[in-house]
């Protein structure tokens, strides 16, 4: 009986009884799990009363998780969390590393020589990864030959993560295998600062929290140097250059509404790296691979709700990503080898590679009943791919591709269930 501590527990019939001293008006409230609360207004008095209850099933979350199989998500918005920034960077082999987390997952593939993430024998090309519901272009750091690359974010700076090893909704497109989607954290709960230092680099934070808590902004810096970690750890590999990284990161958040939210979120990075490995054509020579990488990515995202049932998601992402490669033929003195026949005369280049994109979307979402939803919306990519290429015998070779892709979407989530 509601707002009193009489009642009872239903049997397996569900047939339930029992007794009270209350009288009057009262309201009786029937509940079980996965189904909608069922209360009837009564009068009691000397006479026993019959209550006949029809419960009528309730959309839930776990019911549309079982729905949406080969899904895995993480999200504060969700009751259950598969994976939060703090599973990332203690899951065994993932060495803080978003995609190395998710490659723990069914559908995911390990690949120890390349860089990105393979679902279901698909390329590294064919999953992709987007940021508050915009592309990022390059995720990963920049490719070097047979060592598998780390992903460029921080784990700590997303909320949820959404990782589909089968199916994925219309809003990403492009015949992918998989879609790897994070959501950005929202305002800071509380001003702080961080500062780290150790054999491998140092950094250093700073988070601010306005004063009517409605607002926050940030920035990161890390420096990465592994020259040190090398000498005393000594590696395989054979490193002219050893790695070192600088990488930068501010944001603003700030609330819009009551539900609505405004975030801006940019991100610089530097590395250069040299190594030399053993040439696959002959034992007496090598080849010396140096990379020079800059990269810079922003992205502004606006959430709202519009009404009671209506919700907008509006997005926009700038990115470009520099890679200046120079590979050297050299003999077992590391000189270089100036080879005229095949296949040394090709083995001795440069290349400078620019990536380019630019993306808007928009997504409207309309609430049905229960948890169905219809989604709906449109997307405009800008790609600008500029290649240089050089060698012993051509300097200055360029290639330059543009792309243009625009994409309207619909969808329609519909959850069945037995009355």
């Amino acid at each position: 009986m509601k707002d009193s501590y009489d009642g009872a527990t239903s049997d397996s019939t569900g047939a339930f009884s029992f007794t009270t001293v209350d009288t009057g008006a009262q309201t009786i409230l029937i509940t079980t799990v996965g189904y909608k609360p069922f209360e009837q207004q009564v009068t009691i008095g000397s006479t026993p009363i019959r209550v006949d209850a029809l419960m009528k099933e309730e959309p839930n979350e776990l019911t549309a998780v079982v729905i949406t199989a080969g899904t895995f998500e993480a999200s504060d918005t969700k009751r259950t969390t598969v994976l939060n920034p703090l599973d990332i960077v203690t899951t065994a082999s993932a060495n803080a590393d978003i995609t190395g987390a998710i490659r723990t997952l069914p559908g995911a593939q390990q690949v120890g020589e390349n860089g990105g993430l393979f679902v279901r024998g698909g390329t590294a090309e064919e999953t992709k990864v987007f940021i508050d519901g915009t592309v990022v272009n390059n995720f990963f750091f920049s490719s070097v030959p047979d060592i598998a690359q780390r992903g460029r974010f921080s784990p700590f700076i997303f909320k949820g993560t959404v990782f589909s090893s089968g199916g994925y909704s219309a809003l990403y497109g492009q015949a992918l295998s998989s879609a790897l989607i994070l959501e950005s954290v929202d305002i800071a709960e509380e001003t702080s600062g961080s500062f780290g230092l150790s054999t491998v680099g140092a950094n250093a934070g700073y988070q601010k929290l306005s004063k009517d808590k409605k607002s926050s902004w940030g920035v990161n810096y890390n420096y990465t140097n592994l020259a040190a970690y090398f000498a005393v750890i000594k590696q395989r590999i054979d490193n002219f250059r050893v790695p070192e990284l600088h990488n930068g990161e501010a944001n603003f958040r700030v609330r819009t509404s009551k539900t609505g939210i405004l975030k801006f979120y940019t991100y610089f990075n530097t590395s250069v790296v040299g190594l030399r490995r053993p040439d696959i054509d002959s034992a007496l020579l090598k080849d010396a691979f140096g990379l020079k990488n800059f990269n810079f990515y922003s992205n502004l995202s606006w959430k709202e709700k519009l009404g009671k049932n209506w919700k907008i998601n509006i997005g926009a992402s700038v990115s470009t990503n520099t890679d200046k490669i120079k590979n050297d033929l050299q003999d077992q003195a590391n000189r270089n080898q100036q080879l005229l026949y095949e296949p040394y005369n090709s083995k001795a280049f440069s290349i400078k590679s620019d990536n380019d994109l630019s993306q808007i979307k928009a997504v409207f979402e309309r609430r049905l009943a229960g948890l169905s939803a219809v989604r709906f919306g449109g997307e405009y990519l800008y790609f600008n791919d500029k290649t240089v290429f050089g060698n012993q015998f051509v300097s200055g070779v360029k290639t330059t591709v543009d792309d243009h892709y625009k994409a309207g979407f619909a969808c329609l989530w519909h959850f069945l269930s037995e009355a």
